[in-house]
């Protein structure tokens, strides 16, 4: 039987609202105190302090394509491709991957860590811009601990090479590549233009071809970890039919945020294309107008994306696409979204093999009859719920089998949930709140440099009593325009603070302490948003005080490599402490009282779980969008006491996937999990709590026996492997349960 149901009400329009920092008020099911669906277009103007420039040679990472040795015009009438791909081949020239003996394949060094900065301006290409050819790419080919580095010279190269390597068993000579670390960030969105020329050679009927990439090689990746691609508008031009406005690809964390793609005339493969592995990220603000299909996700394997507050506009076939990939047919395509607003012919969504949707809160509009809104084929998995119809003649298709028009869906899933306990509980649907929107400060004035209070910035130097001075300064924004900063100390975050942001640098601690390296310190009701950073060694943040925390974009190392930083200049340049039970990026360390607020957006290893369990958070109102976590020792996310809010995720090899405890309330909305060898779990641990949770499963050849065990008041609920569905056609299934 399939869950549904749908209940024609009236459309319902809603007034947007313009913000400069807000937190959203609280939602349920049917509530409109958000923004309407749709991009929001915030108003950023990413502005930098001089320092933090790479031309002006005081160690910043900032690198104004405008200035040498790219040497930009965006003046609209000069070809700027030779300068923008010379950009980013820069970032990839100056890569400094991990060699040798027992280093982690998935390693590389935090030295630099560059932005590619697009000042306003028009810029004109003719060609894709990238990092361009040869690419490089590793091999396993001796094992994992032994990474080679390969040249591959184009196309028909990587074919090549890999048709050398036939045999069953034999790893591939082109196994990723390498394309980490690949940061493009505009001034602003509707002044910061790429522009391919109309008529553009290679980009006719059938091309396919990007007007910008992320990625080169077929194989694609799973080391393009933080990729990232922002505050600017990409304009495909006219009589360009073959046009892709971007594609891209990320592992672990990555960003498209406030981009609009845009067809001059309405043509074009697709705005957005995600068809190599990996794909990972969280996304927000996004336009997409034109094209045959506004977005299409078929990268499979270990992807995840999660988008909200996106206008598709215009589209011929589909506004989305996700799965049917053929890559990598293992595993599958998980996308959530919410707040989307879609105008065009096609369906909204098509769900292909492998792949699995999760749609919140969304309004649709067909511009001519006769399409359904969502078609989910053999293989894929659909949720819907909140979503407002209009001018569709059938709202789904799933398999074949229509379900006719209404123009409200309160809930409709494509196959049914397992169920906990009986048939007549309630879905577990906990509010859901925005994240603030903390736009970047546009008065230079109002950020302290800490490189300005005495840090060193080199990675070796202890930085602790610089950094305090900054935060005390007064100033509302606190930057790090450097690569690396030690602290051995805890640097407080007093409430004048607003806003911190590493800009992709590395932060962490060579010596042990068992305090966080930052701590916020000060009660406020103003959010405290912390961005942009590499970290480890131990706790990123302690939340002391009563406020609450953004914490977005930060990558706390993973903790089954950090051997790998056990030396000066392996990962950093002194060697990140090895002695704390877990590299974290949050800890409520004031865990009585009123539950604190925090939201994580694209985060690795919030809420892992030692052994001991002494890392699980507790106490916490948590709204998690796109987080990561892996190769932990006990849980992959541990939650007690807390109502946790889950938007996305990723996490791999693991016994324990959730472990939820002491009346906390868990909701999970889509994501993937990855094992490769078998486990006898559970993959979700639940006592005395309540759990509903939407998420793909693969390698399901070595799925754990026991996928549920739940204790509630004495009872013991336990869910084997067999209570679950399979995908048609792929090694991997869903896990569905309330």
């Amino acid at each position: 039987m399939i869950l549904t149901r749908i209940r024609p009400i009236a459309l319902i329009v809603l007034a947007s609202a313009a913000f400069e920092i807000g937190i959203g008020a609280e939602t349920s099911a049917g509530t409109a105190a958000t923004p309407p669906p749709g991009d929001r277009h915030p108003p950023i103007n990413q502005v930098y302090p001089p320092e933090a420039f790479y031309h002006n040679g005081k160690g910043g990472r900032i690198l104004d394509v405008t200035k040498p040795p790219f040497n930009a015009k965006g003046d609209g009438v000069t070809d700027d491709t030779k300068a923008l791909c010379a950009a980013m081949r820069f970032v990839r020239d100056h890569y400094e991957q991990v060699h040798g003996k027992d280093y982690a394949y998935c390693d590389y060094k935090q030295h630099h860590n560059f932005v590619v900065y697009l000042p306003d301006g028009e810029y004109l290409v003719s060609d894709t811009v990238s990092q361009g050819w040869p690419a490089l790419a590793m091999n396993i080919i001796k094992g994992w601990s032994h990474v080679e580095p390969v040249q591959v010279n184009s196309p028909d190269h990587e074919t090549g090479l890999d048709a050398e390597r036939t045999k069953p068993g034999q790893q591939p000579m082109v196994y990723a590549e390498v394309n980490w670390g690949v940061r493009v960030i505009g001034q602003s969105r509707d002044k910061t233009v790429i522009r391919l020329k109309n008529g553009a050679s290679g980009f006719g009927k059938g091309a396919e071809k990007a007007v910008m990439t992320f990625f080169l090689l077929r194989r694609g990746s799973n080391v393009n970890v933080g990729n990232f691609f922002e505050n600017i508008t990409i304009d495909t031009g006219k009589d360009n039919p073959g046009a892709i406005g971007l594609s891209w690809n990320a592992s672990n964390h990555g960003s498209l945020r406030n981009v609009t793609i845009r067809s001059g005339d309405g043509a074009g493969r697709a705005g957005l294309m995600m068809d190599r592995r990996n794909a990972l990220g969280y996304f927000r603000d996004l336009a997409v107008d034109g094209f045959d299909v506004g977005i299409e996700l078929t990268a499979m394997s270990e992807t995840d994306i999660v988008l909200e507050y996106a206008t598709l506009s215009r589209q011929r076939v589909s506004a989305i696409r996700v799965g049917g990939g053929t890559l990598h047919p293992h595993g599958g395509a998980c996308l959530s979204v919410r707040k989307i607003a879609t105008s065009g012919e096609g369906p909204a969504l098509s769900v292909g093999l492998g792949g699995q949707a999760v749609v919140l809160d969304s309004r649709l509009t067909a511009v001519s009859d006769g399409e359904p809104a969502f078609v989910v084929e053999s293989g894929g998995h659909l949720l819907a719920r909140d979503i407002q119809l209009s001018g569709y003649r059938t709202a789904v298709v799933n398999a074949g089998k229509a379900v006719p028009a209404v123009s409200f869906i309160d809930e409709y899933v494509s196959a049914e949930a397992v169920r906990l306990h009986g048939e007549a509980e309630k879905p577990l649907r906990l509010p859901i709140k925005d994240s603030p929107l903390v736009l970047p400060e546009r008065d230079l004035t109002q950020w302290a440099d800490v490189d300005a209070f005495g840090a060193a910035g080199d990675g070796v130097t202890d930085d602790t009593a610089a950094i305090q001075r900054a935060m005390n300064s007064g100033k509302p924004v606190i930057c790090f325009p450097k690569g690396a900063y030690l602290i051995n100390g805890t640097v407080d975050i007093p409430a004048t603070v607003r806003e911190v942001t590493w800009m992709f640098g590395s932060v962490y601690r060579s010596a042990s302490n068992p305090r966080g390296l930052f701590r916020l310190a000060e009660a406020s009701r103003q959010p405290l948003y912390l961005h942009r950073a590499v970290t480890a060694g131990g706790v990123f943040l302690d939340h002391e005080a009563d406020r609450p925390v953004i914490l977005e974009d930060v990558l706390e190392y993973f903790h089954h490599v950090r051997s790998s930083a056990r030396g000066p200049d392996m990962l950093f340049p002194s060697a990140a402490d090895q002695n704390a039970d877990l590299w974290e990026v949050y800890r409520n360390t004031r865990p009585k009282g009123a539950a604190k607020e925090v939201f994580v957006n694209n985060c690795l290893f919030f809420g892992g779980t030692d052994r001991e369990g002494t890392c699980t958070v507790e106490n916490v109102r948590a709204w998690a969008r796109m987080i990561d976590n892996e190769h932990l020792p006990k849980a992959q996310f541990g939650f007690r006491r807390s109502d946790v809010w889950i938007f996305g995720f990723k996490a791999e090899n693991g016994n324990t996937l959730f472990d939820v405890s002491e009346g906390s309330r868990l909701d999970v909305l889509g994501g993937t999990f990855l094992d490769w060898s078998a486990h006898q779990g559970p993959v979700i641990a639940s006592r005395n709590s309540s759990v509903s949770i939407l998420c793909l499963l693969w390698n399901w050849h070595c799925l754990a026996k026991t996928i549920v065990t739940d204790e509630n008041n004495g009872s013991v609920t336990t869910l084997p492997a067999a209570r679950f569905r399979k995908l048609e056609k792929t090694d991997s299934g869903v896990v569905f349960i309330r």
